[in-house]
């Protein structure tokens, strides 16, 4: 009886405040649509983009185009530019595009929320389409975007800067996320904490049999400390309900490795709690075949809402 009693307790905490926040976003939660998500899978990967190749006119391209987004929805420069350009070792051209949903009121703190837009591009005339890796996660990340950006415009928060940050050269080590955290115009301590998507949209290597609709969180240890439960918070109750494994299929020594193999990785080295949402490595991974018809978008919805939840969640303890 006291064991369950003590869920009882356990699960009305997680139901009260989650339906608090339901109030709070419902309005904003249902600017997430199937057919938007689709549409920004599917322009990044038409022909024109040609598989986003780092310093190619498709990569170009495909950045232009996240940059076009963001100045639509209103986003700001990030320390007076949206675009952040480096090169990479063979002088290779790349672009990190950034933009910012303010505070509502002056902070010098960030939320960093991450995903890399490049991808294969062209070998021996085979366009490499990446729909999966990453179009799937560019498009959660605009979708959350355009959220937050809409709550900022009706005075909804946020307390501290949201960074949105689509990080090119991801194929080249990391190049992109690794050139931002080396740049930093402050201290690590400033970021709250980053959150990354990729390999996003499929619901081809399911944790569970017959469960379609999950999802593998790693790093949420990062975050215990001061944001416990952020996570599962934004899941359960009134959220998507998915199915989350938080380790990479039960595996401990996968799980390190898969952590290492992300852009939010350099922030975890500079200290910096960081958390990678991904739906795992598949068939079509890094092949002709990732292509827009593999992503499941019901689920990719449903996973863009638990991130937007997650986000929301560590709003409310951070000032």
């Amino acid at each position: 009886m006291e064991k369950a009693a003590a869920s009882f307790i356990i699960s009305l905490l997680l139901l009260l405040p989650q339906g608090l926040i339901a109030q709070q976003t419902d309005k904003y939660e249902k600017m997430i649509t199937e057919s938007g998500l689709r549409e920004t899978v599917d322009t990044l990967c038409t022909s024109r983009m040609e598989g986003r190749g780092s310093g190619t006119a498709g990569g170009t391209a495909a950045g232009d185009y996240i940059l076009s987004r963001f100045i639509q929805m209103g986003l700001s420069p990030f320390y007076y530019s949206h675009s952040q350009t480096f090169y990479h070792s063979g002088g290779i051209r790349m672009r990190n595009v950034l933009g910012v949903v303010p505070a509502l009121e002056p902070s010098d703190r960030y939320i960093v929320i991450s995903a890399h837009y490049d991808h294969l591009g062209k070998i021996k005339g085979k366009v490499y389409p990446g729909a999966d890796d990453n179009a799937s996660g560019v498009a959660a990340m605009l979708a959350i975007a355009d959220m937050f950006s809409n709550m900022r415009r009706d005075s909804i928060g946020p307390s501290v800067n949201i960074l949105f940050a689509a990080f090119d050269g991801k194929e080249y080590s990391m190049a992109g996320s690794n050139h931002f955290v080396s740049h930093l115009p402050f201290a690590a301590e400033n970021i709250v904490c980053e959150i990354n998507m990729d390999i996003f949209g499929s619901t081809l290597v399911p944790v569970h049999k017959n469960r379609p609709d999950y999802l593998i969180v790693l790093g949420s240890s990062t975050l215990a400390a001061t944001h416990p439960g952020a996570v599962s918070a934004a899941n359960y109750g009134t959220g998507p309900m998915l199915d989350i494994d938080y380790t990479f299929y039960g595996s401990s020594d996968f799980t390190k490795t898969m952590y290492k193999l992300g852009d939010h990785y350099p922030f975890y080295l500079s200290g910096i709690p960081a958390l990678f949402f991904t739906s795992g490595f598949h068939e079509h991974t890094l092949k002709t075949t990732d292509t827009p018809h593999i992503i499941d978008y019901p689920v990719l919805a449903k996973r863009t809402r638990l991130v937007f939840r997650t986000v929301y969640n560590i709003l409310q303890k951070v000032r």
